[in-house]
């Protein structure tokens, strides 16, 4: 099985390898909003979209298929390799081999839009099932290092205005960059305080990334 990375959300960033192996492979396996960014190259492929309630039953047939000698690929948002290891750790129960083509994370796409480098920031996603106050107290622990934090959060529309808070209640005062739908034509840069996000009563996109850089404790 083939773990495609498709980038950060305009299908014109995938890879020429990636496009290729989607091309090549007879069943195409991911999100429905991942997959139908691709339509065009898949074309009239057996398709296995997943949702949270029925993804177990989508891999398994999945897995029943490549057991019998077909070709499958796993469409996944950005780089494989950036914050989804709980769904690759899940595809390798299912699967015994797994190869993966690397893509355009949402983190390089973030960081170009920002004009910043990583070697300056660090990243924190809040894309998880439980331990959500230990990746939250790595936010803190990179701000006392002094860098910036790309942080994913949560994929609610208030998921921003979590991390906000968290950052009030151990009195961080930080600016914050809201970056959503990244690549897309319905792309928005925001830019708030820790208190003005906080109160916001916006609904953000679930395809988010915020910038997180402190303000400097003597300033008001």
């Amino acid at each position: 099985m083939i773990i495609i990375g498709v980038g950060p959300g305009d299908p014109d960033l995938i890879s020429v390898k990636g496009k290729r192996a989607i091309e090549e492979c007879q069943v195409i396996v991911g999100w429905g909003s991942v997959i139908d960014r691709f339509n065009d190259i898949i074309g009239r492929k057996e398709v296995i979209k997943l949702s949270y309630k029925k993804e177990s039953e989508g891999l398994e047939k999945a897995s029943k298929l490549e057991k019998q000698g077909i070709k499958v690929c796993v469409l996944d948002h950005g780089d494989p390799g950036v914050s989804d290891w709980q769904f690759i750790d899940k595809l390798r129960l299912y699967f015994e081999k797994v190869s993966i083509i690397p893509g355009i994370s949402v983190v390089n796409a973030a960081l170009d839009e920002l004009g910043e480098d990583l070697g300056r920031n660090c990243f924190v996603t809040l894309h998880v099932r439980g331990e959500i106050d230990k990746f939250l107290k790595d936010i803190i622990n990179c701000l006392e290092m002094e860098r910036g934090v790309l942080v994913n959060p949560e994929p609610y529309p208030d998921g921003p205005q979590r991390v906000a808070k968290f950052l009030l209640n151990n009195n961080i005062n930080a600016k914050i960059i809201v970056l959503e739908n990244l690549t897309l034509s319905t792309f928005s840069r925001s830019e708030f305080t820790s208190t003005s996000l906080s109160t916001s009563e916006r609904k953000f996109s679930d395809l988010s990334i915020m910038h997180v850089k402190r303000i400097d404790r003597n300033k008001s």
